[in-house]
Order: structure tokens, then C-alpha cells, then sequence
């Protein structure tokens, strides 16, 4: 089975993860919503209703950002 490598980023502490290549997002999001960090949120996770408006739309081939969140985008050749 082929893995992918990422990171789970957060202010203060990241970790060095990896999944199955073919993982959906609805499974990494349940498997991510049980870790819980020292401090500091971390990574991606599964939003609350109440978690605010959508700062970043990411499609299949971009990513766009909406109204001025504190991040930038730029293109990985």
C-alpha cells in the first residue's frame, strides 16, 4: 500500500504524518479529529457549525483564498 507523507501544522508544533495514498478526506478527518495536542490547535480537523466563514475554497486543480485570512498561496511546481 502506498503512503503519502505530510504535515499536521499548527502556531506553536507540527508532526510529520503519513496515509494511505488513496485515503479519502472524510476518512482523514475522522482519523485527525482524535488527535489532540499538548497545546495549541493543530492540523486539520473537522469544523464545528459554528467555526466561521470560509477563508480558503480548494478545488480539485486550485486553491483560492476569500477575504483576507492571515496565510498566502503560492504555486509548487
Amino acid at each position: 500500500m502506498k503512503k503519502i507523507k505530510f504535515i499536521l501544522n499548527g502556531c506553536d508544533i507540527s508532526f510529520v504524518a503519513k496515509a494511505p495514498e488513496d485515503i479519502t478526506l472524510k476518512q482523514l478527518l475522522k482519523q485527525c479529529d482524535k488527535i489532540k495536542p499538548d497545546w495549541c490547535a493543530c492540523g486539520i480537523r473537522t469544523a464545528d457549525t459554528d467555526d466561521g466563514q470560509v477563508e480558503v475554497d480548494i478545488g480539485y486543480d486550485s486553491v483560492k483564498l476569500i477575504g483576507k485570512p492571515c496565510c498566502r498561496i503560492v504555486e509548487v511546481e
